[in-house]
């Protein structure tokens, strides 16, 4: 698998106080580009932001400008502004500046494209009031969430190769690149406190590894009473590889939990039938 880390990067720590902390945890945690993120990452991230001050009428970000920071608002209130043709000039030579959407205010986030792409800016965010933010670049961003990647995808392969079925172990029987193909073709899921996983009795289709929470194991004999408790870099329904047989038991999200998931029809489109690739 691809190692998508920045080995030049070194992660710094700007101090901010909890309520700051809070703040950028929560306006981040909403934002659809960290969703991905596991707390620890969060954690990290949140070490990396760093702080400016703007007076009222300054100008934050320019439209066309390349961009390479990512905002978070303390303090302050800032509008939105996209330079547009004046309708009014014949010669279309002039340009207007218009307001558009609702002003950021604190909690609010804004520029996460730059920390993608380092795109152009596609719109002025101007201080209506003097303001407080709180800036994540690009380099911070694309280091500390690089080497998240790295760690899972040793785990993800790790587990793997560790997964036993009937007598047989995955890293014993399956080729390096087999395993690569596996864990190129997991799939991320998030399931609530107290969501049902697998049920026993149905049958079985997708092989779970957990990346972050933890799942009780049930089965009808043990009743209320939970058999294990599974917690990060663990599996279950790894027999659902093999074949179509009902599961054997039931697992159940006992926090929020989030599954790297590989179904069996995936499984099978990339590699084949196990039976025939562990003889």
């Amino acid at each position: 698998m691809a190692r998508g880390s920045d080995k030049d990067f070194v992660k710094k720590t700007i101090h901010k106080s909890g309520q700051v902390r809070n703040l950028i945890y929560h306006s981040i945690k909403r934002n659809m580009l960290f969703r991905a993120c596991s707390e620890e990452e969060l954690q990290d991230l949140i070490d990396a932001f760093d702080t400016s001050n703007f007076k009222a009428e300054s100008t934050v970000i320019k439209q066309g400008d390349k961009g390479d920071l990512f905002y978070v608002v303390q303090e302050g209130k800032l509008e939105v502004m996209v330079s547009t043709i004046d309708p009014n000039d014949e010669s279309g030579n002039s340009t207007q500046d218009i307001t558009v959407g609702v002003p950021y205010v604190s909690g609010s986030s804004f520029g996460e494209l730059a920390l993608m792409y380092g795109s152009p800016r596609a719109a002025t965010i101007r201080a209506k009031s003097d303001c407080v933010l709180w800036y994540l670049d690009r380099r911070a961003f694309k280091g500390i969430t690089g080497s998240y990647k790295q760690k899972r995808e040793e785990i993800i392969l790790d587990t793997i190769r560790k997964v036993k079925i009937g007598d047989n172990i995955l890293g014993d029987v399956l080729h390096s690149s087999d395993i690569d193909a596996m864990a190129l073709a997991t799939q991320s899921d998030t399931f609530n406190r107290g969501d049902v996983i697998i049920r026993q009795g149905e049958r079985g289709d997708a092989f779970y590894i957990i990346e972050s929470g933890t799942v009780d194991v049930f089965t009808t004999k043990k009743g209320d009473e939970a058999v294990a408790r599974l917690t990060c870099g663990q599996f279950f329904g790894e027999k659902a590889l093999f074949s179509e047989d009902v599961r054997q038991a039931t697992c159940i999200a006992s926090s929020d939990v989030k599954c790297l998931t590989l179904t069996r029809e995936d499984f099978v489109r990339m590699l084949g039938n196990l039976q025939d690739l562990i003889q």
